[in-house]
């Protein structure tokens, strides 16, 4: 695995035409900018947060973290005990988090819309193209997933699940709850998929720079799918298409959705880079809401 490339950055953000550096300067002296950078779910993420009270700002920050590593023993693939990886090797998870079921039953909505080309079953396919060891489809197909509040259970041995086309936008979105709850309403969350709130630095909309064009994200949240983020050892995509058993044709290099959530933004941009174009097109037809912005 030592051979997989991985180029996933942080997605450049800016005040409108202010890059996303760290906020010293400000009219009112009473308000506080903090800039946060760390590492969730194995990628680097950042936030950036504008309040008046430094000492609550503390405190919230403290609750951001500790879900964050709460969302980490659920969601990450890295983690030897986090709770998927002991359902995909034990083959049953009893009494499963709450965020792990909401992700599965999500992931099959995707499933359905993709006619089978987004799948979470696919990490089989990860593991064998990582290690060169031979590809076994036998536990590949979301009819290996039993699914109850009580219990999940992978009905085929050789199922294994991967939740990382949603779980950095399910995390983001969490972070957005939290924060807005605790009457933070300027901030940015910069998890590889993002939510922006309020205003930015000088009362300025917050924008994503694409394609040398600022779109405004105030209040939206955002994805980006690239093609070549992570090579894997022969050379393709990590995008897979569950219905050939590989990576996806015709990836566009960079899909960039914006959408009411992070969370639903990551599962359109996944979904719309590993289908083929009927897909494509009735994605973009069905989620009018959203805005797919494609490089070619």
């Amino acid at each position: 695995m030592s051979n997989i490339i991985s180029r996933r950055n942080i997605i450049k953000i800016s005040a409108s035409a202010i890059s996303m550096l760290p906020f010293y300067s400000y009219a009112n002296k009473n308000i506080h900018t903090f800039n946060w950078k760390g590492f969730a779910l194995g990628n680097p993420v950042e936030m950036s947060i504008h309040t008046k009270n430094k000492v609550h700002l503390e405190k919230i920050l403290f609750l951001v973290t500790s879900e964050i590593n709460r969302l980490d023993q659920i969601f990450y693939l890295q983690n030897g005990y986090s709770k998927i990886n002991l359902l995909n090797k034990n083959k049953v998870l009893i009494n499963p988090d709450v965020e792990l079921i909401n992700a599965i039953y999500l992931s099959e909505k995707f499933f359905k819309i993709s006619k089978g080309s987004f799948d979470i079953t696919i990490q089989p396919l990860w593991n064998a193209y990582a290690s060169g060891e031979k590809i076994n489809i036998d536990g590949i197909g979301f009819n290996n997933i039993d699914i109850s509040k009580r219990k999940i259970t992978l009905l085929n041995k050789h199922t294994e699940l991967t939740l990382n086309s949603l779980s950095q936008g399910i995390l983001t979105d969490r972070i957005h709850e939290i924060l807005m709850n605790s009457g933070i309403k300027n901030h940015l969350i910069n998890f590889g998929e993002g939510k922006s709130s309020g205003l930015a630095p000088n009362e300025k909309k917050w924008t994503l720079n694409i394609n040398n064009k600022f779109v405004d994200i105030t209040n939206k949240g955002f994805s980006v799918s690239e093609a070549n983020s992570t090579i894997l050892p022969n050379n393709k995509s990590h995008l897979f298409n569950a219905n050939i058993y590989t990576s996806a044709l015709n990836i566009p290099p960079k899909t960039t959705v914006i959408a009411n959530s992070a969370t639903l933004a990551d599962g359109l941009s996944t979904t719309y880079a590993v289908s083929n174009n009927i897909v494509r097109n009735n994605l973009v037809k069905d989620f009018s809401e959203a805005q797919f912005i494609i490089n070619t």
